[in-house]
């Protein structure tokens, strides 16, 4: 600065004395090694609330909440100039925490390195609307006690000229370490006085600034509001002002600039210091820019988002949470958390703890049970699942939590359905083989003994199937189920294992509980009919009362049991199904009574002419009446049917034999003659069905029932043309014989058929 012109000042020392001692920044001279502060002025001593003679007993980690080593690191950083300005959190006046921006510059002063760094208060850049009305208030407050305190200020500098030489060379030393660009203006708006800073941020050199005057750096509106904030300085002896700086070369370096009216020998000046916030004021565009964005991401998200303080008050609800909650966003901001975001534990209908508290305290993410209930504001109810994580700061502390939670109440119930589907039979709704082995694990347990196990079988389930069909056949299976259930008791376990077969399970029941069990079963079965078909279910049951004894030996002798059982109750069970199968279909189609009697006549007559005994004669007979019972499982209509039968009837029609064959072979009254009704359709060359058999391949009972079923076919059964004439059928007879028809068997049925006309 010595090549600097000095203006009027006439006492250098004492202007730079008063320039540090009152200057309205905060500054401080710091050991850098001990970190102790050597000096301070009275701003200083204001902001962190000591006197002057406190300060000085203090290390600057008293203020900086940072820890000494990482303190340490930073000066370090300021004493070799790789950075001055930084960003700190200091404990101020009434052990406020505030942030603040420090621009600290190495100095030398008789020949000891100090740390100059000025200290300014940032705090309420950060601050919402809210707050800033409150900081305006606190900075107008402020700008009263500095005004009066640069009144004082200027009463002082007269009286305080006489420095020693050694602070003079410290006041240079500081005037040019001040990390922004310093200015002294006179009353006519010329540039005095500056720091090497000034030079270095505008480009120009001293003698160019030398003859610079304050409108030259700005223009338009910042022109404009610079001069205002001027005028305040001038009236209120304090201002401070952003605004547009333009450089030597043209770019534009947004400055916030703060300053005060200094008299020296009844002249005012204008001084302060001004500090480039270009890259601050971007960083604070870019990251109001991402808080928007994520504040619009949290409020557009599908799931429901709600935020609180780590007092547990709400500070953001989303469109989601609101739908979900009841909750708006400005009834619900300020809210207790446990108020909006109320929920409860859907088994025990409890209230759940205070979630925020527990994440505060433990810093994780956690999420919460899975029979979490959420509380609508109207009172409705529905199934949620969530998450809650910390919001933490850098320094690890805890600033509040945020509740991430969506509707669970759809998926919730397809994953009980998938529960209920995964432990329930879906035809009856009985527990099904896997919830039998878990609960028989469970159940088999000394404190349940004697425990009695029933195996039930459904007698004749195959014989209903295959005439009446399946959907009766599970009609019957649903009432063996139902009928069971009601017999039992409450802390019973029914269970369709599969097929026709039941269990129950009996825990803390002997041998003759279960027995008046199995009484009472039967006994509401006798009641119970499915179209024309008793309910009949075959018991076993063995009962174990030895911890020692395997709980599967019991299931085997329970098993046995009922089988063995079920050999005389099932055979009765079938014979006396078959007559009812024969008795629906006569009763469903008379025409087919009708056409069995004959047949079974004719039959019979054909066994007498060939010398059959008298026992075949009545099977065969009895064969003649039952050759069309397979008819029973043909589709509902075929049968009646007044128009000409598609091809696809036919297919249907055709499947009687084997259906015939199956009821009939599982009866044993019956089971002789279920091959007769099989192959009454096949053809004496072998081209019949359904299995192809050719000539005496055929049985002699189905070649007879063959013919007399034709013959009564073409009489008395043509629904689309008119019957033959007894000739007729006679001459097809004979013109079918060593094709469709046994030759021998032909010959006798015409003979006995012209007998009787």
């Amino acid at each position: 600065m010595d090549d600097q012109k000095a203006g009027p000042i006439k006492d250098k020392e004492s202007f730079f004395e008063e320039l540090f001692r009152y200057n309205q920044e905060i500054m401080l001279l710091i050991n850098p090694d001990t970190l102790k502060i050597e000096d301070c002025n009275r701003s200083a001593c204001l902001f962190y609330g000591k006197t002057h003679d406190e300060m000085m007993t203090y290390k600057i980690t008293y203020f900086n909440c940072l820890s000494e080593d990482q303190l340490k690191k930073e000066v370090e950083r300021a004493k070799k100039r790789e950075r001055n300005q930084f960003y700190f959190k200091h404990r101020c006046f009434n052990a406020e925490i505030k942030d603040v921006e420090v621009r600290s510059s190495p100095v030398s002063l008789d020949g000891r390195n100090y740390l100059l760094s000025i200290v300014t208060d940032i705090s309420g850049l950060q601050l919402d609307s809210d707050a800033l009305r409150k900081e305006n208030t606190v900075l107008e407050k402020r700008v009263a006690e500095r005004t009066y305190a640069l009144k004082e200020l200027n009463d002082q500098l007269i009286s305080a000229k006489a420095e020693l030489e050694r602070e003079m060379l410290f006041i240079k030393a500081l005037f040019e370490s001040i990390p922004g660009y310093l200015y002294v203006y006179d009353d006519t708006g010329r540039l005095i006085k500056w720091n090497k800073k000034h030079e270095e941020m505008t480009g120009y050199s001293a003698a160019e600034l030398a003859s610079m005057t304050l409108d030259q750096w700005f223009e338009g509106d910042d022109l404009a509001r610079v001069m205002a904030a001027v005028d305040d300085v001038f009236k209120n002896g304090y201002g401070e002002v952003d605004a547009n700086l333009i450089t030597k070369s043209g770019k534009k370096l947004l400055i916030r600039s703060n300053g005060v009216v200094m008299t020296l020998d009844g002249k005012k000046y204008f001084t302060g210091v001004g500090i480039d916030i270009t890259a601050s004021r971007r960083l604070e565009a870019e990251l109001a820019k991402e808080s928007k964005l994520l504040e619009t991401t949290l409020v557009s998200v599908g799931d429901g988002v709600i935020s609180c303080d780590k007092d547990g008050y709400v500070l953001f609800i989303n469109r989601v949470a609101e739908d979900l909650t009841g909750w708006t966003k400005i009834d619900a901001l300020g809210k207790p958390i446990e108020t909006v975001f109320n929920i409860i534990n859907d088994l025990n209908r409890e209230k759940a703890g205070n979630i925020v508290a527990e994440i505060i305290k433990t810093k994780e993410i956690r999420e919460l049970d899975n029979h979490t209930l959420l509380i609508a504001r109207d009172g409705s109810e529905r199934a949620i699942e969530d998450s809650a994580a910390p919001i933490i700061e850098e320094n690890g502390d805890v600033l509040g939590v945020v509740l991430v939670f969506r509707d669970y109440t759809e998926k919730k119930q397809k994953l009980d359905q998938i529960e209920y589907l995964s432990y329930h039979d879906q035809l009856t709704g009985l527990y099904n083989r896997r919830f039998y082995e878990e609960e028989l694990r469970r159940i088999d347990t000394p404190e349940n003994l004697p425990l009695s196990l029933i195996m039930g079988d459904v007698n004749g389930l195959k014989l209903v199937n295959d005439s009446f069909g399946h959907v009766m056949g599970d009609q019957l299976l649903k009432k063996a189920a139902a009928t069971i259930t009601r017999a039992c008791r409450a802390e019973d376990v029914v269970a369709r294992l599969g097929g026709d077969e039941f269990v129950v399970l009996l825990p803390k029941t002997n041998q003759i509980e279960a027995e008046e069990v199995i009484a009472r079963i039967e006994e509401l079965a006798k009641s119970e009919i499915v179209g024309t078909v008793e309910l009949s279910i075959s018991f076993g049951f063995e009962t174990k009362v030895d911890k020692e004894q395997d709980i599967q030996l019991i299931f085997k002798r329970a098993e046995d049991y009922m089988y063995r059982r079920k050999l005389t109750e099932s055979l009765g069970m079938r014979n006396k199904t078959v007559g009812m199968v024969i008795e629906t279909l006569f009763d469903k189609y008379q025409k087919e009574m009708f056409h069995s009697e004959r047949v079974s006549r004719l039959s019979a007559e054909v066994g007498n002419k060939i010398g059959l005994n008298t026992k075949d004669s009545h099977d065969l007979q009895t064969a003649g009446l039952m050759h069309d019972i397979g008819k029973i499982g043909i589709a509902e209509g075929i049968l009646d049917k007044s128009e000409k039968l598609s091809e696809q009837d036919w297919l249907e029609i055709r499947r009687h034999p084997e259906i015939g064959y199956r009821i009939l072979s599982s009866a044993n009254e019956f089971a002789e003659i279920a091959d007769h009704i099989l192959e009454h359709h096949e053809r004496w060359d072998g081209s019949g069905y359904p299995n192809g058999l050719k000539g005496e391949e055929i049985s002699l009972e189905a070649r007879i029932i063959a013919i007399a079923d034709a013959y009564d076919a073409m009489t008395r059964m043509r629904l689309h043309m008119d019957d033959l004439t007894v000739e007729e059928a006679i001459e097809e007879i004979n013109r079918c014989s060593g094709t469709q028809f046994d030759p021998e068997i032909a010959r006798v049925f015409i003979d006995m058929i012209k007998d009787e006309n």
